[in-house]
């Protein structure tokens, strides 16, 4: 009888530390499983090393693109900003830009592939002020927009 008990008492413990084990393991919070991406929650757009646009966490847009019709615009390359204010690019290929002008026919959105997916060229058609909105785009839907960033197309003030 007494070995019957310490059997039981042994396999009663034994089945707790495997039920215990297995939810601490569920429960991990470092398991593989979980990838931590950033979130966008403000962008910067850069041209030749300066800051051209920006929108902070939480904040508006300052700065806009003036050109002149026929002008394109050197490499504009797109960065977002965490909640934290860091600087950051998706890497996963799911991942692309989407754009779309509030009028087309005053400017054109150029991208090449050599430039990488997250850098662009805006080019000037015609003579007028547009609002351009960048999206990032996830399977087919924006997972975060821009607000909107001016584009002025005035031709030159000659003297």
């Amino acid at each position: 009888m007494k070995n019957y008990k310490l059997l039981s008492a042994i396999k009663y413990v034994f089945t707790l530390l495997v039920l215990v084990s297995f939810t601490a393991a569920c429960s991990n919070s470092t398991s593989g499983e979980e990838e931590e991406h950033s979130e966008p929650a403000g962008f910067v757009l850069k041209m030749n090393g300066q800051d051209i646009v920006t929108q902070t966490p939480g904040g508006s847009v300052s700065g806009e693109f003036e050109l002149a019709p026929g002008q394109e615009t050197d490499l504009i390359t797109l960065w977002f900003y965490d909640a934290d204010g860091d600087e950051f690019q998706p890497e996963e290929d799911e991942y692309t830009l989407g754009y779309e002008f509030e009028d087309a026919e005053i400017a054109e959105f150029e991208q090449h592939a050599e430039d990488g997916k997250w850098s662009f060229h805006i080019h000037a058609e015609a003579e007028g002020i547009t609002d351009l909105r960048l999206m990032l785009m996830h399977n087919g839907h924006s997972d975060f927009s821009t607000q909107d960033i001016h584009v002025h197309v005035e031709a030159a003030q000659t003297n």
